[in-house]
C-alpha cells in the first residue's frame, strides 16, 4: 500500500509539474526563480572548462579534487566523517599516465564537501550540441552566501593546492632520454621497485638522504624567502657497483618525480643543452652519469689530453651556466644528480655547493649493508657464519651489487653463505684495479721526445711503447720494461685496447694496459698451465671484469681465461700421465736389470708391454702440452 501511494503521488507530481510549464510561460517562470532566489541564502559558483578563451585551471583542479580527495573518502568508503557525503553515481578509470584508479561525478551527479564544517555541494553538469558536435562541461559549486569570502580567500586555494599535490603523487614516473638534439616524446613509465626500505645502505646515510630530500620538497616557502631558485644538486660518487643508479630510482619513487637522463656526450653544442633544459618540466630529477668521463668537464689541473681522443661538445662553462645561472630560474621543484666513479676528477667548479649542494659517497659492501642484503633476497637475519663474513668484507672491496649477484645464486641458506664466502676470499687475495694504482699524474710535456727525454732522468725500470693511431699522432704508454714486448703483441693483434676507456689520462691508461700485461705475464710463465689454481684464475676474471667496467676491451682475454680454466683438467691429467710415463721407466729400468744375464721370455714381455704403456702416455702427454701451447699462444 505505501508503494502504491508513493507511485501516485510522483505521478500526480509529474502531470502537475507538466501543466505548469505548459500553461506558465517560460519568462514568468524564469522571473518568478530570480524573485525566489533573491530571498534565498545559496550561492552558486560556475566552474566552465573553458575560461576567457583557454583552458580553465580551476576546472581542472576541481576535477582532480574531487576525484582524488572528495571521491575517494566519500564514494568509496562512504564514511560522512571523512569530511564528505555520500554520492550514489561516479565515473571510474584508470589511465597510462597515473599510478592508481581515478573518480569523477557522472552527469548531474553531486556530492557534498565539508571545510571547516562549512558544506560545499559541488554538481558536474553537461550540455551537448548536436549541430556543432561539441560538449560543453561545467562544475556548479554551492554554498551559503555568508561563506563567499572564505570559499573565494580558503577553499579554492585549498581546492588547487590539494589537487597539485594529488596529481603530483598519482602521476606515473616517466623516463625521458635524448634523440637528435631532442627529448623523446615516447617517455617511458618508470616501474622500478626500488624504494628506500628496500635500498640497501647504511641507515645513518639513508636517513640523512631521506631528511634532505624531505626537507627539500617542503622547502618551497623557504626557497622564495632567500631569494634561491627552487633545486638542489647532488653527487653520488664511489666504486661501480655501489647502488649510485638504484638510489636514484629510490630518489624518484620516493618523490613521484620524472627521471630526465642528461647525456652531455651526445649533445652538440652548449645552445642544445640550454634549449633541453627549457624543456624539462618540474618535478624532475636531471641525471648526469659518469660526469667525469665528459673530457672537458673534467679537473681542469689535470692536464691536456692528445688530440686524438674525442671531445664533447658541451663545455664547463655551458654545463654550469645551464644549472647555475639565469637558465636554472626557468623551473622550480628540480634535483640534478651527478655520478661519477672518481670524485678527485671533477673540477672543483662543479662541485661547489649551488651545483653540488650534497656530495654522497656510496663506497664497497659494509657487514652492515650486507646484513641488509641478506634479509631482503634470502631472508636471513642471522647465520653461524656471519662472523666469518664480517672478516673477510672488511678487506674485500666488494660492490653491494656483487654481493647481491651471490646471494642470488642458491635458495639454500648453507650453500648460498659458503658460496659468498669463497667469493668473498677469492676477493681479498686478488690484485685490485682501483685509483690507489692508477694515480693520474700529469706528464711534463705533450711532445714525444720531450717525454721521452723526461723519463731517461727517472731511475724507474720502465719502456715507452708507441702506437700509432692516425696519420699524424701517436700514443705513447709506459710500462714496465718486462711488460713492454708483451704490451707490443697485445697492440698488433688486438689494437689499442684502451682507446673507449672512461679514464683518459695516458698515466691511467698504462696502468690498465700494465694490469692486461701482467695476467698474460702470469699464464705464459706457468708452463702448461700446471702452477695455476682455480682461486687464481677467478682473480684473473675479477681483474678482467674490473678493467671492463673501466670500458677497456678485453673480451678476447676473458674468452682466454675461460678456454685456460676450461684446460686445467687437462693439465692435471698431463702432471699425473708424466708420473706414471716416469714410473714406467723406472720399472723398466728394474726389469732390465733383472733379466740381463739370463733369458727369461716372461720377463721380456713384460718389458715390451711397459715400453709400449709408456710410449702411448708420451704421446697422449704431447698432444695434451700441444693443446695447452695453443691455448696460451691465442692470447697473442
Amino acid at each position: 500500500m505505501a508503494m502504491a501511494s508513493m507511485l501516485s503521488l510522483l505521478a500526480t507530481f509529474t502531470i502537475l509539474r507538466s501543466t505548469i510549464n505548459e500553461l506558465v510561460p517560460k519568462e514568468l517562470r524564469d522571473f518568478l526563480r530570480k524573485l525566489f532566489r533573491r530571498f534565498s541564502l545559496e550561492f552558486t559558483m560556475v566552474i566552465a572548462e573553458t575560461h576567457g578563451g583557454s583552458s580553465n585551471r580551476l576546472f581542472k583542479a576541481a576535477t582532480t579534487y574531487l576525484g582524488g580527495h572528495v571521491l575517494t573518502s566519500a564514494s568509496v568508503s562512504a564514511s560522512p566523517s571523512a569530511g564528505s557525503s555520500s554520492t550514489q553515481r561516479v565515473t571510474v578509470g584508470k589511465s597510462d599516465s597515473a599510478r592508481n584508479l581515478t573518480y569523477g561525478l557522472d552527469k548531474s551527479s553531486k556530492v557534498v564537501d565539508f571545510f571547516h564544517g562549512v558544506p560545499m555541494t559541488w554538481q558536474f553538469n553537461t550540455e551537448s550540441n548536436a549541430k556543432r558536435q561539441t560538449e560543453t562541461r561545467w562544475y556548479e559549486l554551492h554554498f551559503n552566501k555568508k561563506h563567499a569570502e572564505m570559499v573565494k580567500m580558503k577553499y579554492l586555494p585549498y581546492v588547487l593546492d590539494t589537487a597539485k599535490r594529488l596529481g603530483d603523487e598519482n602521476r606515473a614516473v616517466k623516463f625521458y632520454t635524448i634523440w637528435r638534439d631532442w627529448w623523446c616524446s615516447s617517455a617511458v613509465n618508470i616501474d622500478h621497485p626500488m624504494t628506500f626500505d628496500t635500498l640497501a645502505m647504511d641507515g645513518d646515510l639513508k636517513k640523512d638522504i631521506l631528511g634532505d630530500l624531505n626537507s627539500f620538497i617542503d622547502g618551497k616557502e623557504y626557497y622564495k624567502k632567500i631569494g634561491r631558485v627552487w633545486k638542489r644538486g647532488y653527487l653520488l660518487y664511489g666504486p661501480p657497483g655501489t647502488g649510485k643508479s638504484s638510489l636514484i630510482a629510490a630518489m624518484a619513487n620516493h618523490l613521484n618525480f620524472d627521471i630526465y637522463n642528461l647525456n652531455l656526450s651526445s649533445i652538440k653544442s652548449d645552445s642544445v643543452l640550454e634549449d633541453l633544459l627549457l624543456r624539462v618540466s618540474n618535478r624532475s630529477i636531471i641525471v648526469v652519469e659518469d660526469v667525469d668521463c665528459t673530457i672537458k668537464l673534467q679537473n681542469r689541473g689535470a692536464g691536456d689530453f692528445p688530440d686524438n681522443f674525442p671531445r664533447a661538445q658541451v663545455s664547463l662553462s655551458g654545463l654550469l651556466n645551464s644549472i647555475d645561472g639565469l637558465l636554472s630560474c626557468c623551473g622550480n621543484e628540480r634535483i640534478f644528480v651527478f655520478t661519477t666513479n672518481y670524485k678527485d676528477r671533477i673540477d672543483p667548479a662543479l662541485l661547489r655547493a649551488g651545483r653540488m649542494d650534497k656530495h654522497i659517497c656510496l663506497d664497497y659492501c659494509t657487514f652492515s649493508t650486507f646484513k641488509q642484503l641478506a634479509a631482503t633476497y634470502v631472508d636471513i637475519f642471522s647465520h653461524r657464519l656471519f662472523p666469518r663474513i664480517e672478516d673477510l668484507i672488511k678487506d674485500a672491496k666488494a660492490s653491494p651489487a656483487e654481493i647481491a649477484g651471490e646471494l642470488m645464486k642458491s635458495k639454500d641458506h648453507e650453500a648460498c653463505l659458503d658460496g659468498l664466502i669463497k667469493f668473498l676470499e677469492i676477493k681479498v687475495s686478488q690484485p685490485r684495479v682501483s685509483m690507489a694504482s692508477i694515480e693520474d699524474r700529469r706528464p711534463e710535456g705533450k711532445a714525444i721526445n720531450k717525454r721521452e727525454k723526461d723519463l731517461k732522468n727517472e731511475n724507474t725500470p720502465s719502456s715507452i711503447v708507441f702506437l700509432a693511431v692516425g696519420s699524424d699522432s701517436v700514443a705513447e704508454y709506459r710500462v714496465k720494461e718486462e711488460l713492454a714486448p708483451i704490451l707490443k703483441a697485445v697492440f698488433i693483434k688486438h689494437g689499442n685496447i684502451v682507446t673507449n676507456s672512461s679514464l683518459q689520462s695516458m698515466q691511467c691508461r698504462s696502468s690498465l694496459l700494465e694490469v692486461v700485461c701482467g695476467i698474460i705475464q702470469r699464464l705464459q710463465q706457468s708452463v702448461d698451465f700446471e702452477h695455476l689454481t682455480e682461486v687464481e684464475i677467478e682473480s684473473m676474471f675479477t681483474s678482467v671484469q674490473d678493467l671492463e667496467s673501466l670500458k677497456v676491451e678485453v673480451g678476447w682475454l676473458r674468452k682466454g681465461l675461460d678456454e685456460v680454466k676450461k684446460a686445467l683438467p687437462l693439465a692435471k691429467q698431463c702432471s699425473s700421465l708424466m708420473e706414471d710415463k716416469d714410473k714406467n721407466l723406472q720399472d723398466i729400468q728394474k726389469m732390465e736389470k733383472e733379466v740381463a744375464g739370463c733369458e727369461d721370455k716372461s720377463k721380456s714381455l713384460q718389458i715390451q708391454e711397459a715400453k709400449a704403456r709408456t710410449e702411448k702416455l708420451s704421446e697422449t702427454i704431447t698432444n695434451i702440452k700441444t693443446k695447452l701451447k695453443e691455448i696460451r699462444d691465442g692470447l697473442l
